[in-house]
């Protein structure tokens, strides 16, 4: 008989679905570009702070929210490989699984860095919060980087 166990608190699962819908608004209205970037810009403000949430949750959490419960250092990941760790020895993510969510974190928080001093080239309606702060010339290249990062 399987027992049912909860691995993931309602904050967590409440950032999993939103992390879902930011990213697929923030694609299909960078993809539209025109008057669909304001809407872009507005979803990344609310995923830099989705992330800004994760990373805290991550260290002050609930049990197995934290980072420390699932990320695991070479040994760990070894023993899994090797096929000497089970799910039953870490519910969630597997060591594998816990590099993957950091990666894919940094990943994003990259592309929301980046995102935060872009400019719009074409028409400069639509910059990101921060572009006005530094040279246009570097905000250009951190707009190409952002445009084609995780392409």
């Amino acid at each position: 008989m399987s027992q049912y166990v909860r691995v993931w608190d309602l904050p967590t699962r409440l950032f999993h679905w939103s992390l879902v819908g930011l990213v697929a608004a923030m694609w299909a209205s960078g993809e539209q570009g025109g008057e669909w970037l304001q809407y872009h810009v507005w979803c990344g403000i609310a995923l830099a702070v989705l992330l800004l949430f994760r990373v805290l949750w991550g260290m002050a959490g609930s049990q197995t929210a934290r980072f420390a419960s699932f990320v695991r250092g070479p040994v760990g990941v070894l023993a899994y490989i090797k096929g000497q760790v089970t799910e039953q020895d870490n519910p969630g993510h597997n060591p594998l699984g816990g590099w993957m969510v950091l990666l894919m974190l940094l990943a994003l928080l990259v592309q929301v860095g980046t995102g935060l001093f872009a400019s719009d080239v074409d028409s400069y309606t639509f910059n990101g919060p921060l572009a006005g702060k530094i040279a246009s010339d570097l905000s250009e290249s951190l707009t190409s980087f952002h445009k084609n990062f995780l392409i």
